[in-house]
């Protein structure tokens, strides 16, 4: 995925000379900031007491470390061929660990009452060991020599030539399948664009046509966009009427981790872009933030951020501010802490609170407005458990790639639904779809049913408490092994029937879902097995038990991944879990008239501002990242490789090391950076929580991790004072059990009557009912009224395919596509059961609707509109459940529309299957109208749609 930053130097990698070069020019930027920042005057006051001591070593130390100062009279130059004379520099100045030295002996050359001691400790005892100059002198301990060794060289020409190797494969791979990724999509635009001195017809096309550039967040240019850039402008003269405006703020650039490289914009704004040197405006005035914000974000960022820009180190001064809108009363900054130490509360509840506290606070001063609080955090691990602790508050969330899917109950529970029904041998799955909402078994009630028996499978120990005839095979897959474990079930005697076990209604729950679970008419895997858990779990009551109004998306996630793993079962339960773990839970649309607090990473808040922010978790430091490869580096243009390491168990390269150090600078410096996006999406209020810990022993705060925000801004706080425990104390505990779950959650009575109701009427989108459909005769299935024989496997298919239509947009599916996929439909029909006989005609008919649909302008509008929902299940608070076909939100209300695969009968009047279809299907329809109505109190008019017979019948209520 870097490929384009170091593919240039593979041009010049039998070039020694050259990379040594390259090495030298990085050793030199270094050496010049050393410069910058020493003392005025250090190397005039230090140069005679070193040649002292280096002279005085010289006659009694084999191993003279300062024999490179013996001749040193003047300023040392910013030039890697002095870079051991820097290194003994630094080994007379600094300690072994990196500290100014408090003094010094005879071992460093200065025997005791020598002449050159005296003024040496007086400059030392002068000096601040705080400043950054000392941390930069330590650094030169560890820069290479500006060459390679021969091995080194072996090294890497061979990592070179491989590289070369892998790139010339990956073309091969490129063309074999047909495919590219954007790496190479991007060399090719720029490789049809030609250079300026050999432009391409599409360069100058472009240059003839392009007038004026805009380019935005410029800050966040890498070098692969700057080159482009150039290029397009090559032919650009000062005054030719054509104009480039670039606009960034370099405190703002915070995407290293997509190839953005800060030094380019100093770059830019110092030498220009080709012929072209851009008049460099800087802007002051902040229009945000309040005063009190603006004035304490100058404050401690002129102190956090270096004091002079760097453009090979990734270094940007920090500019300040001028606030255009006074200052409100009451601190505008505050810091809380939520100390952590023995006999207290634990501190993640403190931070909770405190957090909690914030929000609702800042819900309270903001009403009304658009975005009134958020929650910042630089990753998503360091918010905790402060999202669900929100939610027990009633607070609304819109968490915004935050929330793992996992986390999510509804998810949580088809997960096991899903390996339950892959293999009944899965008892955890088994027993936690029994405990589910739409079921709920007490522990009680789980350990007399299946308590004493550990090895018989959960579905055989349920068929015979409920005395059913032995499953077949509950599980979906098809596949063999499962019907295996179930044959080589041991008989059993007769037990107890669940019925004598469970009390009435724990019983009624378990026979209820139990025919569910247990019915077996997918066994041969008919139906795709990503469609039979949708079924199982709409017949379930699924999406009418779980709160939030992103269940729907939640679970449209999750069959969407099964679908994508096992189309046909046998799912893998690990590719199962990595799947999930890449996936978050849709936001909340939470009503903003409502308030809802928004939560998110500091790079997501980019751009965006909010009345209050909260950064939260500013104790936690980051995880370390593990060392690449190939470590190399781009800037200004050159590219710099270190060899890699010829084994594992063995220390870095000098070179590599090197490079990771300069790139870890770099990366502190956008941290830095980082925390000032963050403070400053604030408007009027700004609140700082963290955890605090405290010395027992002398009482004193410590001072958190310098890999921590918290440990950056430390400086720039007042050190609060720690609470005593007698205020700070944690409640004593209740009298009671140790430990307590989480309360059961599970439908109550009469809902389980109206879920007994629900399992008649729903299942999976396009597929008829457990009950009958294409399992049986005489099919009515909510989204599809299908008239006789394999009408209804054939509106199944043709359901499913317009909805990806839909889903895919309909330029992606023209008719000679669809067409392409006419062998697919056939076996998709085969599938769900119809005779090989009759599948081509049963493919045609579904290809016809398809084609149909896309010929009539009409169905195209519908399958057009991206804001439609689809396959929508709402509940009443009869609890009747309807699934609805299509639903728009328009200006003059709700328009519902039922998609059906019927044609008038032969000489049938339009009339006439106009009235026959409002007869039929009027009082659905109606009752559609009336659930969403009730939703937001709009009118809803319905409509039926027939493809095949390009009818559109709209029902008069």
């Amino acid at each position: 995925g870097q490929r384009d930053q170091w593919l240039p130097l593979l041009r010049h990698s039998a070039d020694r000379e050259a990379l040594e070069q390259t090495l030298a020019e990085a050793i030199g930027e270094d050496l010049d900031s050393l410069c910058e920042a020493m003392p005025f005057g250090w190397a005039e006051a230090l140069c005679g007491p070193a040649r002292l001591a280096a002279a005085h070593l010289q006659d009694g130390e084999d191993d003279n470390k300062l024999l490179a100062l013996l001749d040193w009279t003047d300023e040392l130059l910013p030039d890697a061929d002095m870079l051991d004379q820097w290194r003994a520099v630094a080994h007379l100045l600094l300690t072994g660990t990196g500290t100014l030295r408090k003094t010094v002996n005879k071992n460093l050359g200065f025997p005791a009452k020598c002449a050159h001691k005296e003024p040496f400790v007086a400059w030392l005892e002068a000096a601040d060991a705080q400043a950054p100059w000392v941390r930069r002198l330590n650094a030169v301990r560890d820069i290479p020599a500006p060459h390679f060794t021969d091995a080194q060289w072996e090294v890497l020409g061979a990592q070179l030539m491989t590289l070369a190797l892998a790139v010339a494969q990956l073309r091969l791979r490129f063309a074999d399948t047909g495919e590219v990724d954007f790496i190479e999509i991007a060399q090719r635009a720029a490789a049809a664009l030609g250079s300026a001195d050999d432009p391409g017809e599409l360069l100058l096309k472009l240059d003839a046509s392009i007038r004026h550039l805009l380019i935005d967040e410029f800050q966040d240019t890498s070098q692969t966009q700057l080159d482009l850039l150039r290029t397009l402008t090559s032919g650009w003269q000062a005054g030719d009427g054509r104009s480039l405006f670039l606009v960034g703020d370099p405190m703002q650039s915070i995407y290293r981790f997509r190839k953005a490289e800060v030094g380019l914009f100093l770059e830019v704004a110092e030498i220009g872009v080709g012929e072209l040197q851009p008049d460099f405006l800087n802007l002051t005035d902040n229009f945000r933030s309040q005063a009190g914000i603006v004035e304490w974000v100058n404050r401690s960022f002129a102190e956090l951020l270096p004091r002079r820009s760097d453009a090979a180190a990734g270094a940007i001064a920090y500019s300040p501010s001028t606030a255009f809108h006074e200052a409100l009363p009451e601190p505008a900054v505050r810091f809380h802490p939520a100390w952590s130490r023995e006999g207290a509360a634990p501190a993640e509840e403190q931070a909770e609170d405190i957090a909690v506290g914030l929000v609702r606070q800042a819900l309270a001063d903001h009403k009304g407005a658009k975005h009134p609080v958020a929650v910042l955090v630089r990753a998503r691990s360091h918010l905790g458990n402060l999202t669900r602790r929100l939610a027990q508050e009633g607070i609304r969330c819109r968490a915004v790639d935050l929330v793992p899917l996992a986390l999510r109950p509804v998810v949580a529970d088809l997960v096991q639904l899903v390996r339950a029904l892959s293999h009944p041998g899965d008892r955890l799955a088994w027993l936690s779809v029994l405990r589910a909402p739409y079921c709920g078994l007490t522990l009680t009630s789980l350990q007399r049913l299946f308590g004493d028996d550990h090895i018989t499978p959960v579905p055989v120990l349920l068929e015979r408490a409920l005395r059913l005839a032995p499953p077949a095979l509950p599980a979906a897959t098809g596949t063999g092994p499962q019907g295996d474990l179930l044959a080589a079930a041991p008989e059993a005697p007769p037990a107890p029937s669940a019925q004598e076990l469970l009390g009435a209604d724990e019983f009624a729950r378990l026979r209820q879902v139990a025919a569910i679970l247990l019915d077996t008419r997918n066994a041969s895997g008919a139906m795709p097995f990503a469609a039979w858990v949708e079924s199982m779990w709409r017949r379930l009551g699924g999406p009418s038990l779980y709160a939030g109004v992103s269940v729907a998306n939640d679970a449209e996630s999750l069959f969407q991944l099964v679908e994508r793993l096992a189309p046909h079962g046998a799912i893998d339960p690990a590719a199962l879990d990595a799947g999930i773990a890449r996936l978050f839970a849709a936001p909340d649309a939470a009503d903003e008239d409502e308030g809802a607090v928004e939560i998110m990473t500091m790079h997501k808040s980019k751009g965006l501002q909010f009345e209050t922010v909260i950064l939260y978790g500013l104790h936690r430091a980051p995880r370390g990242d593990q060392a690449p490869l190939v470590r190399f580096e781009q800037s200004s243009g050159r590219v710099l490789f270190g060899p890699v390491k010829p084994r594992a168990e063995t220390e870095a390269d000098p070179v590599s090391r090197y490079l990771g150090a300069r790139e870890a600078r770099r990366a502190s410096y956008e941290v830095d950076r980082l925390l000032y996006v963050a403070a400053t999406r604030a408007r009027k209020r700004l609140h700082l929580v963290g955890h605090l810990s405290v010395d027992e022993a002398s009482g004193q705060v410590k001072t958190p991790s310098s890999a921590s925000l918290l440990g950056r801004l430390w400086p720039c706080l007042a050190v609060p004072v720690p609470p005593s425990l007698d205020a700070d104390a944690a409640p004593e505990a209740a009298d009671g059990p140790e430990w307590q779950g989480e309360p059961l959650r599970r439908v109550d009575g009469e809902g389980l009557a109206r879920l007994s109701r629900l399992a008649d009427e729903v299942a999976s989108p396009g597929f008829a009912t457990a009950s009958r459909g294409a399992w049986g005769e005489g099919a009515e299935h909510p989204a599809w009224q299908l008239e006789a024989g394999y009408d209804a496997a054939i509106g199944t298919l043709a359901h499913a395919w317009l909805a990806r239509i839909g889903q895919d947009g309909v330029d992606t599916w023209p008719a000679a596509a669809l067409a392409e996929r006419l062998p697919a439909m056939r076996r998709q029909l085969t599938r769900a059961g119809i005779p090989a006989s009759q599948a081509d005609a049963a493919s045609e008919a579904v290809l016809e609707t398809l084609q149909a649909t896309l010929a009539d302008e009409r169905g195209l509008w519908l399958l057009s509109q991206s804001g439609a929902r689809r396959e929508w299940p709402l509940i009443d608070a009869a609890g009747k459940v309807s699934v609805i076909d299509l639903a728009l939100s328009t200006e003059d209300g709700w328009l519902i529309v039922d998609y059906k695969t019927g044609r008038p009968h032969p000489g049938e009047l339009p009339d006439a299957f106009a009235q026959r279809m409002r007869q039929r299907h009027g009082e659905q329809l109606l009752r559609y109208c009336t659930q969403v109505t009730a939703l937001d109190g709009r009118k809803a008019r319905a409509a039926l749609y027939f493809p095949r017979a390009r009818a559109w019948i709209d029902l008069k209520h």
